[in-house]
């Protein structure tokens, strides 16, 4: 369950990136809503993803640290 919801915010970052750099297509008030969302996932995608942050001292670099 864990996996999936790792997927779901990593494809949400990815899809709202672009939306972000569609200042003049998007307008301005989505452009906020949208890089106040992205922050959200930002502090989430690190959360999920901090036992990876351990494992760069130690040296164990793998796909399935975190």
């Amino acid at each position: 369950m864990k996996k999936k919801i790792r997927i779901i915010i990593d494809i949400s970052m990815t899809v709202t990136m672009p939306l972000l750099m569609a200042y003049s297509l998007i307008g301005e008030l989505f452009h906020e809503i949208t890089g106040s969302l992205i922050f959200i996932l930002f502090i989430i995608h690190h959360i999920l993803n901090r036992r990876w942050y351990g494992t760069i001292a130690k040296g164990k670099y793998n796909a399935s640290a975190a």
